[in-house]
């Protein structure tokens, strides 16, 4: 697969860079071993996104600032584009490489292929409807599951 993200996990600060489906199943880099936290990551913004999609709340990007962690993930129609950085990581930087991985990924055939075979849409927010905190979320936002 031509798409690299070298120069993304060579930002200052960054500790690691994924692409996801909208599903949330790793598209890259592919890995050898199964990371459990790595796939809950990608499932945890896939709900993120499709949350926000549900109340139509267009993004591009959704920032997560965590205390000594940030995630920044670039939302697409199709696949999200998902960065770990330190809080202090150039986040500018991080946003103009990766819309230059988004424009990487559109002209992709190997990816575009992974997307075309990932599985079928599903309703991510009734899977989630299950979690007592997800509920309760749910209730506040009036998303009915």
């Amino acid at each position: 697969m031509s798409v690299d993200l070298t120069n993304l996990n060579n930002i200052e600060g960054v500790a690691d860079s994924f692409i996801y489906s909208k599903m949330g199943m790793l598209l890259l880099p592919q890995l050898q071993y199964v990371d459990t936290r790595i796939m809950q990551l990608g499932k945890d913004m896939a709900l993120s996104a499709a949350l926000l999609e549900k109340i139509k709340q267009a993004v591009e990007f959704i920032e997560l600032v965590y205390e000594d962690r940030r995630l920044i993930a670039r939302i697409t129609r199709d696949y999200f584009i998902l960065v770990i950085c330190d809080v202090a990581a150039d986040v500018t930087l991080i946003r103009l490489t990766v819309n230059v991985i988004n424009e990487a990924i559109k002209d992709n055939k190997d990816i575009q292929r992974l997307l075309k075979k990932s599985p079928e849409k599903k309703d991510l927010i009734a899977e989630a409807g299950g979690d007592a905190e997800l509920k309760e979320l749910f209730a506040k936002l009036k998303i009915v599951v």
